[in-house]
């Protein structure tokens, strides 16, 4: 008699929780020389509310959040910290003394957020390859420059009732000459950085399969936009919006135009669990559950 034996398959996800955007992702710029961020301080008021634990009474007190963050990220940078955010997510350990639960990071499920900051031990050779990036010398390189960027966001926090005020960064690390690498990261400042969504999550493989920098940063929005299960009808203007932020002439966004219409959707087409039917001035984008190829065997079984 053959034992039973249960698996546990992990999808190859980057998890995060949001609820602010402060940056959008622009163009794709590859060479190094290009890519430095551009840091700008973005503020943000809030109020803590609480219970006063001696008399029971609502407290409501003024808090100051001033981040340090760059306009926009690059894909190449987006894929290095959503590999961060995976690698953090399976071997995180909690750290102490934990960062505040403010209510710009509030978070009620799922393990991530119940740590403010974990820490993950790796190779930079599994950093590049989670995030789809070559391995050769020049990536190696790439990955340093970008581990130093992503470590300069910062975030200042500053409680006007009672003077407690302090600054945390997005990522700590540490590189040693044989390739190891610690990186602690700031789980809900990663998700600042990423988007304005409450919950999302993307498909790394999928991510991987996509050659085009441009349908990678569609995917990003969409995978947090259209859960598994969701269609909708978005317009190609909207749509050229989430991947190129910066302003054009007439000429560059008929461009635009054109490879989202011939490049981009067609290669997101093509991952099984998207499907896309373009019309005159929009398209009819859906995420499905599980694969086109089971779902059309299943529809095929029912008939």
């Amino acid at each position: 008699m053959q034992n039973n034996i249960s698996v546990l398959i992990e999808p190859d996800f980057a998890r995060y929780e949001m609820q602010h955007a402060l940056t959008n992702i622009f163009e794709p710029r590859r060479r190094v020389k290009d890519a430095r961020f551009h840091f700008h301080e973005v503020v943000r008021e809030t109020r803590l509310t609480g219970v006063n634990k001696e008399t029971g009474q609502k407290i409501e007190e003024r808090v100051t959040l001033t981040f340090l963050v760059p306009y926009s990220l690059n894909p190449q940078a987006e894929s290095i910290l959503l590999a961060i955010v995976k690698l953090a997510g399976m071997d995180g350990l909690r750290i102490e003394p934990d960062q505040p639960m403010l209510p710009l990071f509030n978070a009620t499920e799922g393990d991530a957020r119940q740590k403010s900051t974990v820490k993950t031990t790796c190779t930079k050779h599994k950093i590049l390859k989670i995030a789809g990036i070559g391995v050769d010398n020049k990536n190696y390189k790439l990955l340093d420059f970008y581990l130093d960027q992503l470590a300069t966001v910062t975030v200042k926090w500053e409680n006007h009732a009672d003077g407690w005020k302090g600054r945390s960064h997005l990522m700590d690390y540490a590189t040693n000459e044989d390739g190891s690498l610690i990186v602690q990261l700031n789980w809900r400042l990663a998700g600042v950085m990423l988007g304005s969504y409450q919950y999302a999550m993307i498909d790394l493989n999928e991510r991987r399969a996509l050659a085009k920098d441009p349908s990678k940063t569609l995917h990003r929005w969409l995978s947090a936009h259209l859960w598994a299960g969701k269609a909708e009808y978005i317009t190609y203007e909207k749509l050229i919006g989430h991947i190129w932020t910066q302003e054009a002439s007439g000429s560059t966004q008929r461009m635009r135009l054109n490879r989202l219409k011939h490049e981009i959707l067609p290669e997101l087409n093509e991952l099984p669990q998207w499907t896309v039917e373009m019309g005159k001035d929009r398209a009819r984008i859906s995420h499905h559950k599980e694969p086109k190829t089971t779902r059309a065997n299943s529809d095929a079984d029912s008939r």
